[in-house]
């Protein structure tokens, strides 16, 4: 990176020449370096050149010293270019202290970030300037390219067994004494909560299902009793209904009142009474709503970590997948949801909380009887793979018909449902039978199950 209007570009020669210098005295301190540096960390050329001998060496098990790296260079041409065999003797002369080289070598990635920065930056400014895209496509390559400098220096370290293994016998103490079967965050559905224990921090959770079935509903309905039960914040991405109909879908819930009579004009004044009562609990939950169309993978982080970053975030829901915008370039939609699919399963490791996301099925899905399963998951084996727990709503008796939740001619009074645990990680798979109230948008436990939301 050449300098600009008088600005030298961040860098550190000293630290490039000490570690160095180090690499050729120490074999230990040779692969540390190699392990936690790349060779376009180095600021300098002839510094550039020597790193990569000494990565052409370690590569095929030879030794690292003066000697080797010196005839490595000569036989790729680039002992001179690199400054000879008194430049790489003078890296030796001021030995530094071997303590001090993780700091060097922490000096050297901070300033290679700041310089790749530096770079994104000014690509950035082209595009403003120069490019007719979009401007919301400009602010995603630029998320990307920063977010790309970010996770090429927040990789996964080697961690020793005996750390894992105190924290693996402290979380089963937990769960022994606990009294509790839900060790996550409740879902409202006793049945559920057996199965599952809970939502898990890190899990990617897939709700699916046919058209008019309630996906946006049962999320909505967990999303109101995890809020509720646990006084954090739950956040709601709603790409396809406007977060003033979801409101009124979680008050009619909540206030056990249809929206029917409500958008009609006909709900009689007593019942009023009870939307308010349902209102006044509702505001003193923390559930956010966004409810911006075509949102990108990128954003949907920006957004949860500033969120994360004010409130005691516990859980996101997004409504729905396929309608998620990819961030960059893909040949085809099943690539496309395949990124978007990784991008939420790394948000929710990465944030510490479950995600779940509501995604579509396959049309061949809709047109046969039957509950859906795994191949039914729309565009994507991705999704499956990246999944912790799939589940899937069936209704039987109307599946064929796949009417919208407020359309006539559907029997909203005691509507059948089965909840198909189709992939779980870490518990059983199984049916959970629940009873669909379509005209207050609620789901309830079958008579024969336990427990009420």
């Amino acid at each position: 990176m050449a300098e600009e209007a008088g600005h030298r570009p961040p860098q550190s020669l000293d630290a490039e020449r000490s570690v160095l210098g180090a690499m050729l005295l120490d074999q230990e301190l040779a692969v540390e370096s190699l392990d936690s540096l790349n060779t376009e960390d180095f600021f300098d050329r002839k510094h550039r050149m020597i790193f990569q001998a000494c990565r052409e060496l370690d590569s095929r098990n030879s030794v690292i010293d003066m000697v080797t790296v010196s005839e490595e260079l000569s036989r790729r041409k680039h002992l001179e270019e690199a400054g000879g065999v008194d430049y790489l003797a003078s890296l030796t002369d001021e030995i530094p202290l071997l303590s001090n080289v993780m700091e060097y070598i922490r000096i050297i990635r901070d300033k290679s970030m700041l310089r790749q920065l530096l770079t994104v930056s000014r690509e950035s400014i082209n595009e403003v300037l120069e490019s007719g895209e979009d401007v919301q496509v400009i602010l995603d390559n630029a998320a990307s390219k920063v977010m790309a400098i970010t996770e090429s220096r927040s990789s996964g370290e080697f961690r020793p067994i005996s750390q894992l293994v105190s924290r693996a016998i402290e979380e089963l103490e937990n769960l022994r004494n606990t009294k509790e079967y839900v060790t996550g965050l409740p879902t409202g559905f006793k049945a559920l909560d057996r199965m599952t224990t809970g939502f898990h921090t890190g899990e990617l959770i897939i709700l699916a299902a046919r058209p008019g079935v309630g996906k946006t509903s049962m999320a909505l309905n967990m999303a109101a009793h995890i809020a509720r039960e646990t006084e954090r914040a739950v956040a709601i991405f709603s790409l396809e209904m406007s977060d003033e109909k979801l409101t009124t879908r979680m008050l009619c819930a909540d206030a056990h009142i249809g929206t029917k009579p409500i958008i009609e004009g006909t709900l009689a004044q007593k019942y009023m009474y009870d939307l308010q009562e349902a209102a006044d609990r509702l505001q003193r939950m923390n559930i956010f709503i966004d409810d911006k169309a075509g949102i990108g993978s990128m954003e949907v982080r920006a957004k949860v970590r500033s969120l994360k970053r004010r409130e005691d975030l516990c859980m996101v829901f997004i409504d729905y997948l396929q309608l998620m915008r990819g961030d960059g370039k893909a040949e085809n939609r099943q690539q496309e949801i395949a990124r978007i699919s990784g991008d939420l399963k790394a948000l929710a490791k990465e944030m510490e909380i479950p995600v779940m996301a509501l995604s579509q099925l396959s049309r061949m899905a809709t047109r046969r009887s039957g509950p859906p399963q795994l191949s039914d998951l729309r565009e994507s084996g991705a999704i499956e793979q990246d999944a912790d727990l799939v589940m899937f709503l069936h209704q039987p008796a109307f599946s064929e018909e796949a009417e919208d939740e407020m359309g006539d001619g559907v029997d909203y009074w005691n509507r059948e449902t089965i909840l198909k645990i189709g992939k779980q990680r870490n518990g059983p798979l199984g049916n959970i039978r629940l009873k669909f109230r379509a005209d207050i948008t609620k789901f309830f436990p079958d008579e024969s199950e336990e427990g009420e939301l």
